[in-house]
């Protein structure tokens, strides 16, 4: 099940605004301002949808204001969220063609994973979600469709928005394949380790933006008997299409010395630890998941805009795509390739070792204890 939430790499978005009171003095003499006259809640949505998640969350709240410390308001639960019964009608609506198809009316549900130590309530929050349909037994928006989120209330102004989502079944990697590699490293002689920019292939999606790469890497560390596998992931960037047509082949490019550069740097080394790199499955030793997630252009231009300001001008423009609120209803996903062995073949159907090498003995991981569990490996863990 996927998380509520949850966007690639993304971190929690909140929407809510806290008005507050002000008291202005002058040569001695104080004037209160009255910041809560004639205030209007507004209704926050953020709705994400994922075609290949089996449930679609959607989270609505609205702004508040209050007469004392807005800052304890933020803390009760029914400052930010609505009751049920102010609602007439909450439903996500698929159009295909501008036609009206069918409807998914939302139910409501109350999640407790929900951390305390910012200014907003928690653990407790009311979320809403629909199941998302089956075909052939498998969780699938239709990618064709346009989705139109409602939310009618019984005495406010309604609200609505909506959105295509992205086609994940046209996306896919042309290299590496599951069973290549990604040579970050060439095998050089002796000792030597020529680091490598490493080139990723892939067709692009229609109705996706914004192309956001990531490398996990798979290893287990070994201390006085003990075993924890763990992983560390790398984030490789980002590639924003043009077009948002899809059918392109498209590379995107990173660099292998930066990878093992931010090995070196996170992890530390540890006295009588080993380091064993992934799974070795009889073949091969398998440790990279290389994971690409796409987001619509309505996500993308939301990302955009909220982006940290780098230049003079620190002011940034206000977007949503929300009808009578404030907030993003829009699409992501994410697609990825298991497995990746960490070695591959060089000139000649030679195997080339240079990742090996690389975290092995190479300059920025040599002191980290890393080690292969192939068996027939020069730098095998055996």
């Amino acid at each position: 099940m996927s998380q509520p939430l949850y966007l690639y790499t993304m971190k929690r978005i909140s929407f809510f605004i806290i008005g507050l009171s002000a008291l202005l003095f002058f040569n001695g003499c104080s004037t209160e301002v009255d910041l809560n006259a004639d205030y209007n809640s507004k209704t926050v949505v953020y709705g994400l949808l994922d075609p290949r998640a089996d449930i679609q969350w959607i989270k609505i709240n609205k702004t508040f204001l209050g007469d004392g410390n807005n800052l304890d308001y933020a803390t009760i639960r029914d400052s930010s969220e609505y009751r049920w019964q102010e609602f007439s009608r909450l439903a996500v609506e698929m159009y295909i063609d501008g036609d009206y198809v069918t409807e998914f009316p939302l139910n409501d549900t109350l999640l407790s994973n929900k951390e305390i130590n910012g200014i907003f309530y928690g653990p407790e929050q009311t979320v809403y979600y629909f199941q998302t349909p089956l075909v052939n037994g498998e969780a699938q928006l239709n990618e064709e469709a346009t989705y139109r989120l409602v939310i009618d209330f019984v005495e406010r102004p309604d609200v609505s928005a909506e959105t295509n989502v992205v086609k994940t079944t046209d996306i896919g990697f042309i290299s590496p394949q599951p069973t290549s590699t990604l040579l970050m490293a060439s095998n050089q002689a002796g000792n030597a380790v020529d680091y490598k920019t490493v080139n990723i292939r892939f067709s692009t999606g229609e109705n996706i933006k914004l192309y956001d790469f990531s490398l996990k890497f798979n290893y287990t560390e070994v201390l006085n008997g003990e075993r924890d596998t763990t992983s560390i992931e790398y984030n490789l960037g980002s590639y924003k299409s043009t077009t948002t047509g899809g059918g392109m082949l498209t590379d995107y490019e990173y660099s292998g010395l930066a990878f093992f550069t931010f090995l070196g740097n996170r992890l530390e080394a540890v006295e009588g630890m080993r380091r064993e790199i992934g799974v070795f499955d009889g073949s091969r030793t398998r440790c990279f998941d290389l994971r690409m997630s796409v987001a619509n252009e309505d996500l993308a231009t939301y990302i955009e805009v909220n982006s940290p300001v780098t230049g003079v001008i620190q002011e940034r423009p206000t977007w949503s795509n929300i009808d009578n609120g404030i907030g993003l209803f829009a699409s992501r996903s994410s697609v990825e390739v298991k497995g990746i062995g960490v070695t591959g073949a060089g000139p000649n159907g030679v195997t080339n070792i240079g990742n090996v090498k690389a975290l092995c003995i190479g300059q920025y991981t040599n002191d980290l204890g890393f080690c292969d569990p192939n068996p027939s490996s020069d730098y095998t863990c055996n």
